[in-house]
């Protein structure tokens, strides 16, 4: 799964590294994003990319209520044309969401030991989907999941499961319109553990509340 990460880079960087022409949000580092917070995503609107910002946890359009505790912020590429709450979102709601890096747990006996884990390149685009809710009172609001699937050796030893980062020449092929959705199943794989790094971290980036550049600072396991 993928239930915290990171974006701190310029907005000047994101608009560049996901070839952005219209922004619609409002940029400030992150460095703990948590679910049902503001998370940065890129999607298609008449031929553009576009910049905005939506709640993390999909909310599916015809759900009756919102959800108390948040939506669904993660879902699995293995199901995603299957599953009744993201079928319509894989076929015509595609998004980039947008990161620096993510957190995962080692779990141990009686805790729980963080790791960030970063791509050389970034800021990256884990896949995404989206869906517009709408309250009987009006209330609309724009929510997305980041896709997973199954870990990567660098990944595995820590958790079974990891968010599908989309190679830079995917990303625009994921956004299109008119792509086959069969061709898209296909790039949701794990991607190259070669670029990538990871060390661990400290313990405070296990309270959402804690947001600072401390949290991707490297720690020595013993001292955690």
């Amino acid at each position: 799964m993928c239930g915290r990460f990171v974006l701190y880079s310029s907005l000047d960087d994101i608009v560049r590294a996901l070839d952005v022409q219209v922004v619609r949000a409002q940029w400030r580092p992150r460095y703990n994003i948590a679910p049902t917070q503001p998370v940065m995503v890129v999607l298609r609107e008449d031929g553009l990319n576009v910049l905005e910002e939506m709640v993390w946890g999909l909310i599916p359009h015809w759900a009756r209520e919102r959800p108390v505790t948040g939506g669904l912020i993660n879902a699995r590429a293995e199901t995603l044309s299957q599953k009744p709450s993201f079928r319509r979102a894989f076929a015509r709601q595609r998004c980039l969401v947008v990161a620096d890096g993510f957190y995962e747990w080692r779990k141990l006996e009686r805790t729980r030991v963080p790791f960030y884990f970063y791509l050389k390149r970034h800021p990256f685009a884990f896949a995404g989907l989206y869906d517009i809710w709408q309250s009987p009172e009006g209330e609309v609001v724009r929510s997305c999941s980041v896709v997973t699937t199954h870990a990567n050796s660098l990944v595995q030893p820590i958790h079974t499961r990891m968010p599908v980062i989309l190679p830079k020449e995917a990303e625009a092929q994921w956004l299109a319109p008119q792509s086959v959705l069969t061709e898209l199943l296909a790039l949701l794989r794990p991607i190259s553990p070669d670029g990538m790094e990871m060390y661990p971290v400290s313990s405070r980036v296990n309270s959402p509340a804690y947001d600072s550049p401390e949290c991707i600072l490297p720690v020595e396991e013993s001292v955690l």
